[in-house]
């Protein structure tokens, strides 16, 4: 199933996928300027807005026809694809970090990327990799996706039937997932996952009632939010900004009514990703979409996967290169220059295939 192609959310797609790119190299001279320093919110809640938000698109259209199976099967081959492309750029990956380390001897790098358990434990981590129990840093939003989309099917039963329906079911795993600390093992580690998919699956959720909103012409509107989106989204600047000058804690209250964790998407975070929503949502930003300059952005935003692995590879291949550089404002200009120029590229590249073989398609069509 295609989805609809909408350039705002495309451009907002691309968007996410050049700040992730920047934020996976921490120091890098902007790293300070992503919007993740101005609100307690990131370009990965960003991210799985949207995602939710053109799964609405690709298969809640038509839904009162009922969703039928191939949709479902549409939605775990998507899953099966997401998690081939995880094991690949895990391998990937390796082979990155790996060969740094072997050039160097600096084994401290495994360390970093929590790599070192593939040397103390081969196999447990290649058999945790395949689990998605074993999770490396900055590889550990695919896991996040592909266990979404394995529950996709039940949202979309529950939303075909109403969209209050499906957010009620969903915001019910949500609570309890935190009251009750459900979150899925990692393994031949401790822990839980870096995304608690129990938790993050709410705001794709939001993000399927959004796109069904969307798509049914529905604008959201209301005087209440239009004061209290803004000020919520001033406040949390003001408070990154003086560099969180207190520990909030307001217990006996639940901790995720008041905490920042990202790992289980508490409320402060959530709220905040949806009040920059919608006060983007509010402004008339359909030129900026059109325009000539948003396009590089509007065509990374319509290949996410490819282009979200090719900006992880590079991403990490920085990282561990940066410090030979001594962080110099140089190196820094080249890894942006090879992030932006090599993901959008890629990402034209492939909008060309695509537009051939549409054509294609359409030539045998017409023989």
């Amino acid at each position: 199933m295609t989805a609809v192609r909408r350039p705002g959310i495309d451009f907002w797609r691309g968007f996410a996928l050049l700040t992730i790119f920047v934020n996976h190299i921490p120091g890098h001279v902007l790293y300070a300027f992503t919007h993740r320093n101005f609100g307690v919110s990131d370009a990965a809640e960003l991210f799985v807005l949207l995602a939710g938000v053109s799964a609405a698109f690709a298969y809640l259209r038509d839904s009162g026809a009922g969703l039928g199976s191939r949709r479902i099967v549409d939605v775990l081959m998507r899953a099966f694809q997401l998690y081939v492309a995880h094991l690949a750029l895990v391998l990937v990956a390796v082979a990155v970090i790996g060969a740094f380390v072997v050039r160097t001897g600096d084994m401290r790098v495994l360390q970093w990327f929590h790599l070192d358990v593939l040397v103390a434990q081969p196999v447990e981590a290649l058999v945790g990799v395949a689990l998605l129990t074993f999770q490396p840093a900055y590889l550990n939003i695919l896991p996040l996706y592909v266990s979404i989309l394995l529950l996709l099917p039940v949202l979309l039963l529950l939303f075909a039937r109403s969209t209050m329906l499906g957010l009620a079911v969903s915001l019910a795993l949500y609570v309890a997932a935190q009251l009750f600390g459900w979150a899925p093992p990692v393994w031949p580690n401790d822990g839980g996952w870096s995304f608690n998919p129990l938790a993050w699956q709410f705001l794709f959720a939001c993000g399927l009632a959004l796109g069904q909103g969307i798509e049914s012409g529905v604008r959201v509107s209301n005087r209440v939010l239009d004061v209290v989106a803004p000020a919520y989204l001033a406040a949390a600047a003001a408070w990154a900004l003086l560099d969180y000058p207190v520990t909030p804690d307001f217990s006996p209250l639940p901790a995720f009514l008041w905490d920042f964790d990202k790992v289980n998407l508490t409320l402060p975070r959530l709220l905040h990703v949806l009040a920059l929503a919608y006060c983007v949502s509010r402004l008339p930003l359909g030129r900026l979409y059109a325009h000539l300059m948003a396009q590089p952005l509007v065509v990374m935003g319509r290949h996410p996967l490819p282009v979200f692995c090719l900006g992880t590879v590079l991403s990490l291949a920085a990282q561990v290169m940066r410090p030979e550089f001594a962080g110099a404002l140089s190196f820094d200009l080249l890894i942006l220059a090879a992030g932006v120029l090599g993901q959008g590229a890629l990402a034209f590249a492939l909008d060309w295939h695509r537009h051939g073989v549409r054509r294609a398609d359409r030539t045998a069509a017409t023989r």
